[in-house]
């Protein structure tokens, strides 16, 4: 037996230990009422296992063909036949772990979409429609003569991943019953053109009513997709990014929410644009319809903030050690729950908009003000306050926030926004900031700056300024150089100094940051400031 299959072998013992565990719970627990929805997203949470994910990753790069002999196949390339079908029999089996789920599937021109239904409860007239889906098609496309009936393309991370994410929320979500259709949809195709979104979003757009008169067509009203494309290679950060245009953009936005009211601790990069094409959420865009992608980088062929190019990418290298499976679980958390938040709350006839209270001092003399207030909501929301744009840190516990927020002399309006994915309700309060100085402009200039110029330090507050200093530190905190100031001569609020980039010894500095220690007195008061300051040769 070869290292990958014994490997197979022990990971796959690990998964259904796991999944035993889950199917032993009392369907009670699992059949909870939205009631206590605020709570189900925490224990969904710890639902997800990296083991769990890393199995069915395992499962899918193999490909194992049963018979006579096992042997595995190693890719999942659409034009190899064999691949295909059994990789669909996987699929198909994983879905059935859920009795709850209607199987089916869509054949066109020697490419197949396997679709699993989780209907709406009995009661329900919802017409609405969420999507969760993933391609399972691979290719090896930049390996020297890679040939797709004879070469291997185990797509551990593309897309392996999303599969495996989409997989395990299909078994985790269809233990509930919801009042809008859930569909998981594993795609063909995708590395041929998006060949499996194009045909399902075609035939979304297209379906025929049944009547005795009405022949007409009618589009399918689905409401969001969430593609899942590639997210597992990442070792520098927890990054996912989040493609979507401006008609998406409330699913990108539950998606940040759910991230912070969960505190999952993923680093969310959201890239809005019409035109990324990178994936099949844009068939869904030019068919009408609102789409985003979750995935590693929209451009993972080359390094970008938080993100080393991966050189795997569209290889037979793309194997499952290469894959962070933390990283794997932390994605699939965030769409395990946000669908799951959305499902229950954000369509429902009862649901209750949230409140949000902001205490403030009358006036302060702080510049840099903690606010606080309350809030009331059962589904994730968080709280940004205008103009600074400050993120509150939220408490679920005590329905309380916090926030540190710049002020400027004088009134302050604080505007304090409690947003959720379709809407947001908002407080606003001013308070006087009585600060008797306030920094009006700070200039160091220029910066960087050259060793053998001069920089100009240049200050200006709110009131008269007696005396000005600045002290010079080197990145080992040294004091190199200090300079008194001069006031302008029309103005005593304005003062100026000048920098030969020179020690106290005379000495000419070297390349490098340095920290300047601005510090100026005003009616006796010392004020201080630190600016950065890079010289260059």
């Amino acid at each position: 037996m070869s290292r990958q299959l014994r490997h197979l072998f022990r990971v796959n013992v690990k998964k259904h230990t796991v999944l035993l565990a889950f199917l032993c719970l009392p369907l009670s627990v699992m059949a909870q009422e939205s009631s206590h929805v605020s709570q189900r997203g925490d224990s969904l949470l710890t639902l997800v296992q990296s083991d769990t994910l890393e199995a069915q990753v395992v499962a899918l790069q193999e490909n194992v063909v049963a018979g006579l002999t096992f042997h595995a196949l190693r890719t999942r390339s659409a034009h190899h036949r064999e691949a295909t079908e059994n990789t669909i029999r996987y699929i198909t089996s994983q879905f059935r772990r859920s009795s709850r789920l209607q199987i089916s599937e869509q054949v066109f021109g020697g490419i197949r979409n396997v679709v699993a239904t989780l209907p709406p409860r009995s009661n329900s007239a919802s017409k609405r429609i969420f999507i969760i889906c993933a391609h399972y098609d691979t290719q090896a496309i930049r390996d020297p003569n890679w040939n797709p009936l004879a070469s291997t393309a185990p797509g551990a991370n593309n897309n392996g991943t999303g599969v495996a994410a989409m997989l395990e929320i299909a078994f985790l979500l269809s233990r509930y019953e919801y009042d809008h259709e859930l569909r998981f949809v594993a795609l063909g195709g995708e590395e041929l053109g998006f060949l499996g979104s194009r045909q399902y979003v075609r035939n979304a757009s297209a379906i025929k009513i049944n009547g005795d008169t009405d022949t007409g067509l009618s589009r399918e009203k689905i409401v969001a997709v969430f593609n899942l494309d590639m997210f597992g290679f990442n070792w520098k950060s927890d990054l996912v990014e989040i493609v979507t245009n401006n008609d998406s953009s409330w699913i990108s936005r539950a998606l940040i929410i759910a991230n912070t009211w969960y505190d999952i601790g993923l680093k969310i990069r959201r890239s809005q644009d019409e035109f990324v094409d990178i994936s099949s959420h844009k068939p869904f865009w030019d068919g009408g319809y609102n789409a985003v992608t979750l995935t590693e980088s929209s451009t993972p062929w080359r390094d970008s903030q938080s993100y080393d190019a991966n050189p795997f990418y569209h290889t037979a290298a793309d194997t499952v050690d290469k894959v962070n499976f933390r990283l794997v679980r932390k994605v699939t958390q965030l769409v395990l729950v946000t669908v799951d938040s959305l499902l229950t709350d954000m369509f429902h006839p009862m649901r209750q908009v949230p409140q949000v209270t902001l205490e403030l001092p009358s006036t302060t003399k702080e510049s840099k003000l903690e606010i606080t207030g309350t809030f009331q909501s059962d589904f994730p929301i968080d709280i940004i306050v205008h103009p600074s744009q400050t993120a509150a840190v939220i408490n679920r516990e005590t329905q309380t926030y916090t926030a540190h927020v710049p002020l400027t002399p004088g009134e302050n309006v604080l505007n304090a926004v409690a947003r959720y994915p379709l809407g947001a309700v908002s407080v606003i309060k001013s308070t006087i900031l009585t600060q008797a100085f306030a920094w009006r402009d700070v200039v160091v200039f220029p910066n960087p700056a050259r060793s053998d110029g001069l920089t100009e330090f240049r200050v200006e507050g709110n009131a008269d300024i007696t005396e000005m200093r600045i002290d010079i530190y080197d990145s080992d905190g040294n004091l190199i150089k200090r300079i008194e100031g001069v006031a302008d001569r029309l103005n005593q609020r304005l003062w100026r100094t000048w920098w030969n980039q020179q020690t106290s010894y005379g000495l000419a500095v070297s390349p490098g940051i340095y920290m300047c220690h601005i510090s100026v007195v005003s009616k006796g008061v010392t004020y201080t400031y630190l600016e950065k300051l890079a010289i260059l040769r």
